[in-house]
């Protein structure tokens, strides 16, 4: 009778692995293996994270023989521990299962695919910035306002997934193939020229194509369009989307309360009204755009100290082109491809200069020069490095360049680019540090 009992759990688990499809299955893998991810079976837990890139050829081995595998990607079984994987072509989160003779339940990997897998356990990060005499804004009504974001400490606990590079022109085209329309709608000048060069990546793009790692990042998205996107990539993966429209009778673009906002309802198309309201959906499991406070700490990425990745003002150009990419200033929405200059402290890529990158304030807008817009850009973007007097610079100069930069994104109608965030299993909670 045990030995019939085992057998009918033998057969479940086989019959329970079959997510490889054979049409996925790939015979041979023409590209080689670019790594080799080992797993130590006796620790994994219900949450385990690999962080891997698009497009990759993986080989992953268990230390222990591995009966059947589920996945849903091109794969196949090198031996009886090991398999080859082909990653997606687009950003996002997979997962397989490995299913052993002597284990009562499957293991569980998960794959972070052009993303970071960042857990915080009580992490102590430096958040806003101080200036000196830009310090001191004079009001409309004279009077002086001192440090707007001052720099504090804060403890931070909680887990995240976040883009390692700002969402490429690719990604928004096949995510959102279907909105992109096939002729130039009757638009103002300016938008109709970005909505021209969506159509003609359309028109020169093929449907479900591959998307290069190093593809050119967007730097022509409305705030409405990347929230837009935000919700097509959490459906992608069946997760809850972010953000709610609903009809707005503002004429403004603000921060009704938290969670709840009006923004330039502008996209692909034209609409009779200017502006849409958007709330959170504190429930979703979906993706989102950053914060402000949390766009400074992943931008600092553990940096407590210098007021830019590679230091104070005192550093030279060859230090800051290490990890800022200025651009060819020709046009705001042309940019370059992500990923060709070092990382900061946490692994992420073209903080500075390749394309400025939409954030959210959560409660209120602290900023007077920003007049109470909902969102900012942050981290500079197609800045000009030109040569004046013998010394290089750009707009603005180039020593100026740091955490504390950032522009106004009035009525939400200004282009940009992004990154998307998303909190696993948990809403981060955020301590103040005092001081001593």
């Amino acid at each position: 009778m045990k030995i019939f009992l085992l057998f009918l759990t033998l057969c479940f688990v086989f019959a329970n692995a079959q997510g490889i499809k054979p049409k996925k299955n790939l015979k041979k893998f023409p590209q080689k293996i670019q790594r080799t991810l080992n797993v130590n079976c006796d620790t994994l837990n219900t949450e385990n994270w690999f962080e891997v890139e698009k497009n990759e050829i993986v080989k992953i081995c268990a230390d222990q023989k591995v009966k059947a595998w589920e996945t849903s990607l091109k794969s196949k079984v090198k031996n009886d521990s090991c398999i080859i994987l082909q990653t997606p072509t687009l950003i996002g989160v997979e997962s397989l299962n490995l299913f052993f003779l002597n284990a009562g339940r499957s293991r569980k990997i998960n794959l972070a695919v052009g993303m970071k897998y960042l857990n915080f356990k009580s992490e102590k990060v430096l958040l806003g910035y101080n200036q000196k005499k830009r310090n001191v804004i004079t009001t409309i009504n004279g009077k002086n306002e001192i440090n707007e974001d001052p720099e504090r400490f804060v403890s931070v606990t909680g887990t995240y997934l976040i883009d390692k590079y700002p969402v490429t022109n690719c990604e928004i085209t096949q995510l959102l193939w279907d909105s992109i329309p096939q002729n130039v709608p009757n638009l103002d000048p300016d938008s109709k020229r970005y909505t021209q060069n969506w159509i003609l990546r359309k028109k020169n793009g093929i449907r479900n194509e591959n998307c290069l790692t190093h593809d050119s990042a967007a730097a022509s998205v409305y705030l409405y369009q990347a929230m837009v996107y935000a919700n097509v990539r959490s459906n992608q993966e069946q997760l809850k989307p972010y953000y709610i429209f609903s009809a707005s009778e503002s004429n403004d673009a603000k921060i009704l309360s938290e969670g709840k906002y009006v923004v330039g309802y502008w996209d692909f198309t034209n609409h009779k009204e200017g502006f849409i309201q958007v709330s959170v959906d504190p429930s979703s499991d979906g993706y989102r755009i950053p914060f402000y406070d949390e766009w400074m700490m992943f931008a600092r990425g553990g940096d407590q100290k210098n007021k830019a990745i590679w230091g104070d003002s005192s550093a030279n150009l060859k230090d800051v082109l290490k990890y800022a990419k200025f651009g060819t200033g020709k046009y705001f929405d042309e940019s370059e491809p992500v990923g060709q200059l070092k990382p900061n402290g946490f692994g992420l890529y073209d903080i500075f200069c390749l394309v400025w990158e939409h954030v959210l304030f959560k409660r209120k807008n602290p900023f007077h020069l920003l007049m109470g817009s909902p969102s900012c850009l942050k981290g500079g973007g197609n800045l000009v490095l030109t040569k004046d007097d013998g010394e290089y610079h750009s707009e603005p100069h180039w020593k100026s360049m740091n955490y504390s930069s950032s522009r106004p994104n009035f009525h939400s109608s200004a282009i940009a680019g992004f990154r998307l965030i998303r909190n696993i299993g948990n809403n981060a909670k955020w301590t103040e540090v005092k001081s001593k």
